[in-house]
């Protein structure tokens, strides 16, 4: 058993380092993504709603008189890229569910290690259930 409860330990502390790395790396992608398109959105949207007067209202603020619309559609066009680049790369990685996943193993395996501390689980069965927790976040690397 202590053999056991030793590897689940290990497997822990992987699930739990895991968690600590993704987790600020998902919520940043996220904030990434929702500034940016925000920001693309109301860029795009000065001239929509302003028109012409919006436009020649930024282009007396600035001197020398600056092409205003060729800034607002380069910016606009750079943050909508950067809300597509940074949703693609939490998509591409599946980040949300594989954080999803870890936790619920990462509680999983507590569960079982008070199971087998309280020898309220057999040997056999606690193996068994320990390689089934493992297979659900094979995408972890040992440590």
């Amino acid at each position: 058993m202590e053999e056991l409860i030793t590897k689940i330990n290990a497997r822990r502390l992987s699930v739990q380092q895991f968690i600590q790395r993704q987790g600020p790396r998902n919520r940043i992608l996220i904030n990434i993504a929702i500034i940016s398109g925000i920001a693309g959105t109301v860029l795009t949207g000065i001239p929509a709603v302003g028109g012409q007067s919006a436009i020649d209202g930024l282009k007396a603020m600035t001197q020398p008189p600056l092409p205003i619309w060729q800034i607002l559609c380069i910016a606009a066009a750079l943050f909508t890229a950067t809300a597509t680049v940074a949703t693609s790369l939490r998509n591409n990685h599946d980040t949300a569910t594989k954080l999803s996943k870890a936790q619920a193993c990462e509680a999983k395996l507590e569960m079982l290690e008070l199971l087998i501390g309280s020898n309220q689980i057999e040997l056999k069965q606690a193996i068994e259930k320990y390689g089934e927790y493992s297979a659900e976040i094979a995408f972890i690397p040992h440590t």
